[in-house]
């Protein structure tokens, strides 16, 4: 799956069945960050809660590209370590 480069809490519905239907898919989760521009607060607890529900079946995000404006959104809100999220 690819993010698209502006996150915000006007899509993260959207974005929410998308990751919904990753996580059915019951496959290898591969999320691709190289273009996001822009996160905020309600997309990054998007996809903690993803992390959440694949960490209980030993699963977890697979990060494709880099994004530095994740990297920063997710060290403040706390939540990189969580989310494996690094430069």
């Amino acid at each position: 799956m690819k993010l698209s480069t502006k996150l915000h809490i006007s899509e993260v519905e959207a974005l929410c069945s998308q990751l919904t239907e990753l996580l059915d898919s019951a496959q290898p989760v591969y999320i691709d960050v190289s273009e996001v521009e822009a996160i905020d607060t309600a997309s990054v607890q998007a996809l903690c809660s993803l992390q959440k529900s694949l960490s209980m079946t030993g699963n977890a995000i697979n990060w494709v590209g880099n994004s530095q404006v994740l990297v920063n959104a997710t060290e403040k809100l706390g939540v990189a370590q969580f989310l494996n999220v690094t430069e």
